[in-house]
């Protein structure tokens, strides 16, 4: 999928299932530090594929060092990309195949020409493997890239909250590029060849720099200017007339809005009492900010259901694990009436299970009365001669040892032990003779 292939639309929202949303569900950590090699890459990756690919990085980044696969629950991760009315998942699978099939080049931009771990290039794709699999996406990355993203050297913060408002793809790339340098001002000049790489924009439609000025660079200025939390400014470097190199000033809005609410809504939803039983059960504090920013009364309702039944011990696995079924399987109903009936019928269920056990030690016990019985009745009814038969074979083998104390004259042991050791022997054998 070569860029110089395709219209200049590549990157924008025509490749988006749905308009942007700005009221969805994130994890708790909305910001990921995402590789400055990671930002500054050359590839066709369109719009879609660039929030996918933070989203993804910012759901594995706790765990890159020490694991090889992530997950994501599907309806989370199109939320995240704020696909609010699509359940279609054929958008997900075509930006999947376009970031695993897609090469990239890392180090575009070296700040220190002398140190050697900036002036490496490399090709990879950004993900080496990935499956929508049961309602989750689950994927890998390159051991190489999974070191390289878990330990970076420099970072940006790409907030993922504000990369859903973006609409275009060249301006959500010029805002990867440009928010690191917010505390240094400036991206410094950068050669236009090597900017037209760094944004994807290889298509012979820019060749004429001015085309470039007007279709790239000021659209996705004014996008990101409109949209993000930060301001930027161009300027250019020219031989003549010529444009050969550009530069952007980087700035803090004195207002950034979308980040503020978008914070204030995470912490908003720390601070809740959902939010609070969830963690004290053992949800996991970004999954527990994920549910109650996405329906806080779904997730109350699993609370109230699981704990109920926690009560009346009726849940055999994890509370976490069972309010995390409930919240998650939109197929269970968690209406008040329905819970109610439901905890009656598991009652039920539980009266008649200890009813049956009951049932079956009573007809166990009986059983074992009556076995106990037969056998004493037929070892009573054993003749003298028959006694004196079965205690000379048990002195002779089983008993050898603990016959110190028989009496022939009486055909008794007059030590109780073994007296009592005795008569278990006998019994054993009654009861194998008559097989009971």
């Amino acid at each position: 999928m070569a860029m110089s292939e395709q219209a200049p639309a590549t990157q924008d929202s025509s490749r988006t299932p749905s308009a942007p949303a700005t009221d969805l569900a994130a994890p708790a950590k909305q910001e990921v530090r995402k590789h400055v090699a990671a930002i500054h890459t050359s590839g066709e990756l369109g719009l879609v594929e660039r929030k996918l690919v933070n989203v993804l990085l910012l759901n594995a980044y706790d765990n890159l060092a020490t694991t090889r696969q992530h997950r994501i629950k599907v309806k989370l991760l199109m939320a995240m990309l704020g696909w609010t009315k699509s359940e279609d998942t054929v958008h997900l699978q075509k930006a999947l195949l376009g970031i695993v099939t897609t090469p990239v080049e890392f180090n575009l931009m070296e700040e220190n020409p002398d140190s050697v771990k900036l002036k490496r290039w490399t090709a990879t794709s950004l993900l080496a493997q990935a499956d929508l699999e049961d309602g989750y996406c689950v994927y890998e990355y390159s051991t190489k890239l999974a070191a390289e993203l878990a330990d970076p050297d420099v970072y940006a913060i790409i907030n993922v909250g504000i990369q859903r408002q973006f609409s275009s793809g060249y301006a959500l790339t010029l805002y990867e590029n440009c928010v690191r340098y917010r505390r240094t001002g400036s991206t410094g000049i950068m050669a236009l060849e090597k900017f037209r790489k760094l944004m994807g924009a290889t298509a012979s439609t820019y060749d004429d720099t001015r085309r470039l000025m007007e279709l790239v660079v000021k659209k996705a200025k004014n996008e990101v200017n409109k949209v993000s939390d930060i301001e930027i400014t161009e300027t250019y470097e020219r031989i003549g007339r010529k444009i050969v190199g550009i530069k952007f000033s980087v700035e803090d809005k004195a207002q950034s809005t979308i980040f503020k609410e978008s914070q204030q809504r995470i912490d908003d939803a720390r601070a809740s009492e959902t939010f609070k039983r969830l963690v004290k059960h053992g949800v996991g504090e970004k999954l527990a900010v994920s549910w109650v920013m996405t329906d806080e009364h779904r997730a109350k309702a699993a609370l109230d259901i699981t704990e109920q039944k926690a009560r009346n011990n009726l849940i055999k696995t994890t509370t976490a694990g069972y309010v995390r079924r409930l919240i998650e399987n939109s197929d269970i109903d968690l209406s008040p009436s329905t819970f109610e009936q439901e905890l009656e019928d598991a009652r039920k269920r539980d009266a008649e299970e200890k009813a049956r056990k009951a049932a079956v030690q009573a007809v166990d016990a009986k059983a074992v009365a009556d076995r106990t019985e037969k056998v004493t009745a037929l070892m009573r009814q054993l003749s003298e001669q028959e006694l004196k038969t079965y205690t000379q074979i048990y002195m002779a083998g089983a008993g050898s040892a603990d016959c110190n104390s028989y009496r022939p004259e009486a055909n008794t042991f007059s030590n109780v032990t073994e007296r009592i050791k005795f008569r278990g022997w006998l019994r054993d054998q009654v009861v194998q003779k008559h097989n009971i």
